[in-house]
């Protein structure tokens, strides 16, 4: 808390800086400076053609073509602008959202989202999707824990079909009780899916589409696919599966830039060791929903929500820095730990700035720890102070 005298100033200091930042990334998006341009691209593609360009573009969704469209049929500039506009309202939001969901005040949660804001800010000025995305799913939950469940499982599944990985996040809906509201959220959002690509691409473009993503996921997105074809990773992919290949795996040393290498194990005992780790969190995940059901709601829903963002992380191939936006709830949820909070700051900060550090998976690590002591807090029922 701040003393009242220095409240005004901060805000407009606070304000100046979010003009700028915003400027900045509005400026980058114009000219194809910033990740904006790739969701764009293949939009405007399929606004100009009708065709679903899948190859350029394997990691997005089909779906995001059709719904990017619209905004894609706008020059660049006027395109970028509203995004970075509506990225800038998402994130305004969301503080709000959260402490509906939680009840941890929008005062309260500062210093959370000072520990994650290099990662925050980096999203948005890369004009990234998930500010909008960690918005969506964050009022799915409001909604789904009120009186609208299967809403709330809706507005999940239209995140998931800008960027297939919120889907994990209808999880937390099975765990609070929400099961028919989750099974019929993932339905709806197949069948909305479906619809949408065949009613604008017709049947055999837009059923081929999910088919052509589908396999390019399987042969060149998986953490096997990136080493075959040498792609995405370098220091900023902080993956875990990744980072593991790096440092204890028989990689060529030229893709291990940045990196510390320790061993130089099989690659297929790398991947085995990445899916021991996911299947140990996910048993801690389970445990954790079946002790949340005798926490507090409030702290049930935020805590079973931190878990899925940090498994979500584990289990992607890709995790740029920026990804680590998504350790929001678990530092909103950690609010009564200071320390640790400030500490997740400092390395967080550290972790942007030199490489070595990103090359080693500083983010992961930091997402790891968080995973634990939130399961740990959860599981042992530490109340929020």
């Amino acid at each position: 808390m701040l003393p009242r005298w220095l409240e005004t100033p901060a805000l407009i200091v606070a304000a100046l800086l979010t003009l700028a930042v915003l400027l900045y990334a509005i400026v980058r998006g114009a000219t194809y400076s910033n990740d904006f341009k790739n969701p764009y691209r293949v939009a405007r593609t399929f606004w100009q053609t009708g065709t679903l360009d899948i190859k350029s573009e394997p990691r997005y969704p089909p779906t995001i073509r059709v719904l990017f469209a619209p905004l894609a049929a706008l020059p660049i500039a006027p395109a970028a602008t509203i995004w970075a506009l509506a990225s800038l309202a998402a994130l305004a939001s969301i503080p709000r959202q959260l402490e509906r969901l939680s009840g941890v005040p929008v005062r309260a949660q500062a210093l959370a989202w000072l520990a994650v804001l290099p990662s925050v800010v980096d999203a948005f000025v890369l004009g990234q999707i998930d500010p909008v995305n960690l918005f969506l799913v964050t009022a799915g939950l409001v909604v789904a824990r009120g009186q609208w469940p299967t809403l709330g499982a809706g507005l999940i599944g239209l995140a998931a079909m800008i960027k297939v990985l919120p889907l994990v996040f209808w999880g937390v809906l099975v765990a609070r009780g929400r099961v028919r509201a989750a099974v019929v959220g993932a339905v709806a959002t197949g069948v909305a899916s479906i619809v949408l690509l065949v009613a604008f691409s017709g049947w055999s473009a837009g059923l081929g589409s999910v088919a052509e993503w589908y396999t390019g996921l399987g042969e060149t997105e998986g953490p096997w696919g990136l080493v075959v074809e040498r792609n995405s990773l370098r220091e900023n992919n902080e993956s875990l599966p990744v980072v593991l290949a790096r440092t204890f795996g028989a990689l060529d040393p030229e893709l291990t830039r940045n990196a510390v290498p320790l061993a130089r194990l099989p690659l297929p005992a790398i991947w085995g060791a990445w899916m021991a780790i996911l299947a140990l969190m996910a048993a801690t995940w389970l445990a954790s929903a079946r002790r949340a059901r005798r926490a507090p709601p409030e702290r049930a829903w935020l805590g079973m929500f931190a878990l899925t963002a940090v498994l979500m992380l584990v289990m992607t191939p890709i995790a740029w820095p920026h990804y680590f936006m998504w350790l929001v709830p678990a530092t909103v949820f950690l609010s009564h730990r200071p320390r640790v909070l400030l500490g997740v700051g400092v390395l967080g900060l550290l972790g942007m700035m030199i490489p070595t550090l990103r090359g080693i998976g500083c983010h992961m690590l930091l997402a790891l720890l968080l995973f634990g002591v939130v399961a740990h807090d959860l599981y042992r029922g530490v109340p929020e102070r």
